[in-house]
C-alpha cells in the first residue's frame, strides 16, 4: 500500500460516503506476494457495509497487485477478482466491491471481519467444529454456483468496465493441464513414466467440457484451497478470486473430494462420511437453481471438473521427482498425487467415463510407487481435528 494509492483510495471513498475518511489505522493482513489491507477510519462510514443495504462500516479492505506491471499477482489478476465478486455479489458468500482504481491498482472490498479460516479449523481439536465447517464450505460453494448459472454475460459485463485492458494473464490456472497435456506428455517420456499420450482423446474430450459446459457453467473460484475460506458465524465466507472466471462448476466441486488439490502445504485428507456429507450439501444447494432433471449427469460433471483438476496437478512431475527436496516435501508431494490419483478414480469409476485417463493415472500411480517408496508410505494421514477417528 503505497501512499499513491492510499491517496486513490481516500478519493475514492470521498465521492461514496460524502466525506473524505479518516485513517486510524492500517493492519496488513495479507503477505508479501499477496498485499492486503485493512483501513480502519475514526468513525462509521455510509456505504461501506458488506450487506444488501450496504450500511454503515468503519473498516474496508484494500488489494493491491503483488508486484508492478504483467504477470504473477499483476493486474489482469485484481480484474479478475473485481469482476468475480461483482458477479457473486447476489450469493452472499463473498465481500462486496466497493470501488476499485484500475490505474492505482487497487480494489477496494468491503470487510468480512476477521474469522478463523478453514484451515485452522481442521488443523484444530475439534472434530464436530471442522465437519460442521466442510459442510458450510460445500453450502457456500453451492450457492456460489447456484446464484451465477447462466450468468456470462453479468461476468463479461464486468470484465468489460476494464475495456481493452489485459484480464486473462494467470488465468485459467486450475485448469490449465488438460490445455498443455504436451507438458506431461513430455515429462513422462522424459521420466521414463508410462506414456501419457495414452490418454489423449480423454484428456481432449475434458478440454471441451471446461470451454463449453453448458448447464454447468457458473462462476468457478478456481482456487478453493482452505486459507481462502473464513469460518464466520454465518457460515463460511470466501475470499481471494484472483483466478475467478466463469466455467466448468465441477473444478469447485472436486476440491471437496480430493481435497484441495493444489494446496499440500499442510496435506491431510477428511473422514469419508464428511466427504459424503459435503458432497450431499453441495447437490442440494446445486440442484434448488436447475430444473427437475438438472442433477442428471452430476456425476460425470464432477468427474470432468476432477480430471481437469488433476491434470493441472501433474504438469508437476518434473517438480516431484526431483531429488533434492526434503524427505517432508518429497512425502507430501509424491504420496498426495497418487492418493489424488485414487480419488479420481472412485470418480470417474462411479460416472462411467474417462476409461483411457483413468486407465493411465493407474499405471503412473504404479509407477511411482515402484520407483519411490515415499509415494505411498507413510499413508496420508486425516487433518488434525479428525486424528481421534483412526
Amino acid at each position: 500500500m503505497t501512499i499513491e494509492r492510499q491517496q486513490a483510495v481516500l478519493d475514492g471513498l470521498a465521492r461514496i460516503c460524502g466525506r473524505r475518511p479518516v485513517i486510524a489505522d492500517a493492519q496488513q493482513v495479507g503477505h508479501d506476494w499477496a498485499p492486503v489491507t485493512r483501513l480502519v477510519f475514526d468513525r462509521d462510514l455510509s456505504g461501506l457495509g458488506a450487506g444488501p443495504t450496504e450500511g454503515p462500516s468503519r473498516t474496508v479492505i484494500v488489494k493491491t497487485r503483488r508486484v508492478e506491471g504483467e504477470g504473477h499477482g499483476g493486474p489482469a489478476y485484481l480484474r479478475r477478482e473485481a469482476a468475480g465478486l461483482r458477479t457473486a455479489v447476489l450469493s452472499g458468500v463473498a465481500a462486496r466491491v466497493i470501488l476499485t482504481d484500475d490505474q492505482a491498482g487497487v480494489v477496494v472490498q468491503s470487510d468480512l471481519g476477521t474469522w478463523p479460516t478453514l484451515e485452522t479449523v481442521l488443523l484444530g481439536n475439534d472434530s464436530e467444529r471442522a465437519a460442521t465447517a466442510m459442510v458450510d464450505f460445500a453450502q457456500t460453494i453451492g450457492r456460489l454456483h447456484a446464484t451465477t448459472l447462466g450468468r456470462r454475460i453479468d461476468h463479461d459485463l464486468a470484465l468489460a468496465e476494464f475495456g481493452s485492458a489485459d484480464v486473462t494473464t494467470g488465468g485459467g490456472a486450475g485448469t490449465g493441464g488438460a490445455r498443455r497435456w504436451h507438458v506431461v506428455e513430455q515429462a513422462c517420456a522424459e521420466l521414463g513414466f508410462p506414456d501419457a499420450r495414452a490418454a489423449r482423446g480423454d484428456v481432449a474430450f475434458v478440454r471441451s467440457q471446461l470451454e463449453e459446459p453448458g448447464r454447468y457453467a457458473a462462476l468457478v473460484h478456481n482456487d478453493l484451497n482452505p486459507t481462502n475460506a473464513l469460518v464466520t458465524d454465518r457460515g463460511i465466507r470466501l475470499v481471494d478470486f484472483e483466478g475467478s472466471g466463469f466455467g466448468h462448476i465441477g473444478v469447485d466441486a472436486s476440491f471437496l473430494h480430493y481435497p484441495f488439490p493444489h494446496h499440500s502445504a499442510n496435506w491431510s485428507v477428511l473422514p469419508e462420511p464428511v466427504t459424503e456429507a459435503a458432497d450431499h450439501t453441495y447437490r442440494n444447494a446445486l440442484a434448488a437453481a436447475l430444473a427437475a432433471d438438472g442433477l442428471h449427469g452430476y456425476d460425470k460433471m464432477l468427474a470432468i471438473g476432477a480430471a481437469a483438476a488433476l491434470a493441472s496437478r501433474v504438469t508437476r512431475l518434473p517438480v516431484i521427482a526431483r531429488t533434492n527436496q526434503t524427505p517432508h516435501d518429497s512425502w507430501r508431494r509424491r504420496a498426495q498425487l497418487v492418493q489424488q490419483i485414487g480419488v479420481l478414480n472412485r470418480l470417474t469409476d462411479r460416472a462411467g467415463t474417462l476409461p483411457d485417463l483413468a486407465r493411465w493415472f493407474c499405471e503412473l500411480a504404479d509407477a511411482m510407487t515402484e520407483r519411490w517408496t515415499d509415494a505411498a508410505k507413510p499413508p496420508p494421514t486425516l487433518f488434525p481435528a479428525f486424528a481421534s477417528q483412526g
